[in-house]
């Protein structure tokens, strides 16, 4: 599904990924090049110069708003753009992503991490997902973790460390799902612990 913004004319959006805090994190935007173009510009503008500090989703049958999403700082943000082919059904579009850096890479300094999913390709490969939230828990860890401490780490731990942000006030709207990957104060301690208790084996 694309949800037409009220903001600007002729940007149609098909994901778009919240913070935990509301602002803008992803958002996957099709448009002419001129309209994308401009919507990135508008980002970063001030106020006064006509830039937009929110983008409004609109419903694509009612046109009545479904989500604000607040821009937040918009430094922060990079895009990637790719021209669709002139002969598909829409004529020439681009299809171009606005991100928060921080999702490219997982952050050792504040314990943090993102993974995005496409719902309708991803979401049901339950096996795949946990390999992929392990790989970021083991590059944000501290301390090495043993390829065999996955199950009992994410059972002991995981609930403290993995929001699925689908449950949260600022749900994504459309095709991605996303989760945010943080690891607690005491996640040194509580690996500790589990090994002193002789739960996580060294061999």
């Amino acid at each position: 599904m694309l949800y037409p913004i009220k903001e600007l004319q002729d940007i149609f959006i098909d994901a778009c990924v919240r913070a935990p805090d509301g602002e803008l994190a992803f958002v996957s935007v099709f448009g002419r090049d001129g309209a994308v173009q401009q919507l990135y510009a508008s980002l970063h503008l001030g106020v006064q110069e006509g830039g937009i500090r929110q983008i409004t989703l609109l419903d694509p049958d009612s046109s009545q708003p479904i989500v604000t999403v607040s821009i937040g700082d918009p430094r922060r943000l990079d895009k990637y753009s790719g021209r669709l082919p002139k002969d598909n059904l829409f004529g020439n579009l681009v299809h171009t992503w606005i991100y928060d850096e921080s999702l490219l890479t997982p952050s050792k300094a504040t314990g943090s991490a993102w993974l995005l999913v496409d719902r309708e390709t991803q979401t049901h490969d339950e096996a795949s997902l946990e390999a992929r939230v392990w790989s970021l828990i083991e590059q944000l860890s501290p301390i090495p973790l043993l390829p065999h401490w996955r199950s009992l780490v994410l059972a002991s731990l995981g609930a403290q460390m993995v929001s699925r942000l689908d449950e949260t006030p600022y749900s994504p709207v459309g095709r991605i799902h996303a989760f945010r990957i943080a690891l607690p104060d005491s996640f040194t301690e509580a690996i500790s612990s589990l090994v002193r208790s002789g739960a996580l084996a060294i061999d």
